[in-house]
């Protein structure tokens, strides 16, 4: 099948925050870009929190493309890690309240190649890009194309952009270990944002944990041919951030720097 069948059937979950007005004109220039895949999704769910009162003008951008957009705002704020954690559990439990099955769950920082709608895909509950970074070539991993693909020995998905059977999930990220490591660091006078010297297991851990828990299949988006060329790329620029920032890996680009170059792979 086709990608593109997957995406028909999908709502599309995007969650960001809004620090100031100029972001609203950046989100704009995305929600362009995007455009023709998202038109493609049953409809658009919008998870935000914000760092000025911009609520109503996010709306209304949303709303200019999709004007059924579902709007959905957390007025707390926890930061990275833990609000990433918040936002995307605040899709998700839109989605298992309102019995939807299929949620295409993304960033408002993530741009997609229309190319993706002719990607062909095998039946799965769970469709993902691998998360890896220079670290993870060496011991105690030593990640391969065979350990991601024929083994699956090495199974760690990204969280910004992945396709999930909400109907076959129990729930997402497990809340209770994220509210005990939010409560410990704040207590943590001179705390830095690396919340997992404090225990926390990293997004990508809990939806791993996830997707395991419930026995989902999984199916990787990124073909073989492509994620050698990533791995080979990681190694020469030693690239030890394993979110693929900036890197458009086979018509899908995580794109915080919008002023950077991107590698095309």
């Amino acid at each position: 099948m086709l990608l593109k069948e997957l995406i028909n059937k999908s709502w599309y979950g995007t969650i960001g925050y809004i620090a100031k007005e100029e972001d609203l004109e950046v989100l704009e220039q995305y929600i362009l870009y995007n455009l023709p895949v998202l038109q493609e999704h049953v409809g658009i769910i919008v998870a935000t929190n914000y760092g000025e009162d911009l609520q109503q003008a996010n709306a209304d951008l949303w709303k200019k493309y999709f004007p059924e957009v579902v709007i959905l705002d957390l007025k707390i704020n926890r930061g990275p890690n833990f609000g990433y954690c918040d936002l995307d559990d605040m899709l998700f439990d839109y989605c298992k309240d309102n019995s939807i099955e299929w949620l295409c769950k993304s960033a408002n920082d993530i741009i997609i190649q229309e190319s993706i709608l002719d990607k062909k895909i095998k039946e799965a509950d769970f469709y993902y890009t691998t998360s890896v970074g220079y670290s993870a070539l060496f011991e105690p991993y030593t990640v391969t194309v065979d350990k991601v693909y024929s083994t699956a020995e090495y199974f760690y998905p990204q969280t910004n952009y992945y396709f999930i059977n909400v109907s076959k999930v129990d729930y997402l990220n497990d809340k209770q270990h994220v509210d005990e490591i939010y409560n410990k660091v704040q207590e943590i006078e001179r705390y830095d944002g690396k919340a997992w010297e404090y225990g926390f297991k990293s997004c990508e851990v809990l939806l791993k944990e996830s997707v395991e828990r419930n026995k989902l299949s999984h199916f990787n988006l990124i073909v073989p041919e492509k994620f050698t060329i990533l791995l080979n790329t990681i190694k020469q620029y030693q690239i030890h951030d394993p979110s693929h920032k900036n890197i458009m890996l086979d018509g899908i680009c995580h794109y915080p720097y919008k002023n950077e170059q991107v590698i095309e792979i």
